[in-house]
This record gives structure tokens, C-alpha cells and sequence, in this order.
């Protein structure tokens, strides 16, 4: 599917970056169709979002799922759900985890053991990067939800889970994302030590206390030293309160 404009000189690509979308002139079927209004933008939508069921490389698919708003198409969440039980996507860690990305997004909890079955499978099952979309559309959950499982994504062996949890857990905007954050101040990897930092300065507003780099100067051991008594007077003021 191609998008045009009309210009004084004939007519041109709407976008120079998406000229065109994948689309399908076939519909999934009866037991597919999409609870959309009868406009131009939606009835775009349903033609792309049918490439999903149909024959259609990888590619493809991710496009159509690319193309999905998270402030406007959440109409499309129980199409998306049944896409998940489709062979080329299950079988599929990006569409599924995009599809699973989206979903979260849109705070649909049904989907949250597929997601965390995901996540807290071994890297050679889901890719960090996949991982760290996961992470990012959980952190938009209730805190309740959000920060125990961030919590636990801070356990998890790879780094890079580790780091993306670190992050993340500063979208919660909780107070109880501190008590996660202080309790991996000591990871063994100074890339994790540094989101971790990074976080705890944003949340609590004490920007001078985030290090610049990696790098172990001065001020790294400074901010160290900084929330590990951070830490030790927000035990003892719970402790004793």
C-alpha cells in the first residue's frame, strides 16, 4: 500500500521515510474482524493489520505491528491477542514480543504470564533487546504490578536484563522502585551500578549524585558512598518510624 500527495508538479510520497505499507486486499476472516470505525485511517489499519494472519514474510509482519499507535489503536487489542496464538508468530520472539510490548501497553494484565515467561527465560530464548521493550511497556503498569517484577529482572544473570530493569524501574515514578534500586547498588557490573545510580538520582531529585560515566574516579566512589547511606537512613527511618 503506497501513500500520495498531490504537489504543483504532480504527485509525491506522503512520507520520504514509510512510502508505502504492507497490506493484504484479503481479510483473516469472519472470526477476525476488528471492532474499528468505518473511516479512511481505520480501514487502512484493518488491511495492514491482516497481513499478521495471512501469508506474508517476518518483515512484513513486524511492519504491520510497527505501524500501531499506542495512544489511538488500542481498538486492535483482540485482534492482536489472537495473532499470538498463530504459528509464524509463536513461533516469532519479535513479533510475539512486540505484539506482547503493545498489549502491556494498552494495560491488558491477561497477557502478563506470556510476558514474563518471555522475560525471565534464558537469553538464548529471547534477546536481551527484545527484553528491554518488554521492560519498558511493564513500567507503565501500576507500580504495584510494575516494580516487583523490575525487582526481580534485577536478579536475573544477564547484564543487560539488569541494566534495562534499572532503567525502567524510574518510569514506575514509585517510591518503592528506591528500595529495588538501593538493593543493587552493589551488582557486580559497573554498567548496572551506573543505571542504578542514574535512576536513583532522577526519583529522588539529587541529580549531583549521578555519575557521569563508568569510569572509577572520585566521584564514582562519592555517589556510592552517597546511597549507600541514602540507603542505611531510609532502613532505620522504616525501622524506627
Amino acid at each position: 500500500m503506497v501513500f500520495l500527495k498531490k504537489t504543483p508538479s504532480g504527485y509525491a510520497f506522503a512520507s520520504p521515510y514509510y512510502p508505502s505499507l504492507p497490506a493484504s486486499s484479503k481479510h483473516c476472516g469472519p472470526d477476525w474482524q476488528l471492532s474499528l470505525a468505518e473511516e479512511s485511517y481505520t480501514k487502512v489499519l484493518h488491511r495492514v493489520l491482516d497481513v499478521l494472519c495471512l501469508r506474508s514474510s517476518p518483515e512484513k509482519k513486524q511492519l504491520a505491528i510497527d505501524i500501531l499507535n499506542w495512544d489511538e489503536d488500542s481498538s486492535a487489542a483482540p485482534f492482536l491477542k489472537a495473532a499470538l496464538n498463530l504459528p509464524d508468530v509463536a513461533s516469532d520472539p519479535v513479533l510475539r514480543t512486540a505484539i506482547l510490548s503493545d498489549l502491556l501497553k494498552w494495560h491488558d494484565l491477561s497477557v502478563l504470564p506470556s510476558a514474563e515467561n518471555d522475560l525471565f527465560q534464558s537469553s538464548e530464548h529471547v534477546d536481551a533487546y527484545l527484553k528491554s521493550n518488554l521492560w519498558l511497556a511493564i513500567s507503565s503498569l501500576n507500580a504495584q504490578v510494575s516494580v516487583p517484577l523490575l525487582a526481580r529482572a534485577l536478579t536475573l544473570p544477564e547484564p543487560q536484563a539488569r541494566v534495562g530493569a534499572a532503567r525502567f524501574l524510574e518510569y514506575t515514578n514509585s517510591d518503592g522502585a528506591l528500595d529495588a534500586l538501593l538493593s543493587a547498588l552493589d551488582d557486580p557490573d559497573r554498567d548496572v551500578q551506573f543505571a542504578v545510580m542514574q535512576s536513583l538520582g532522577n526519583l529522588t531529585n539529587q541529580h549531583e549524585w549521578r555519575p557521569q560515566t563508568t569510569g572509577v574516579d572520585a566521584l564514582w566512589f562519592a555517589c556510592i558512598r552517597h546511597w549507600q547511606e541514602f540507603g542505611a537512613l531510609r532502613h532505620a527511618s522504616k525501622a524506627n518510624p
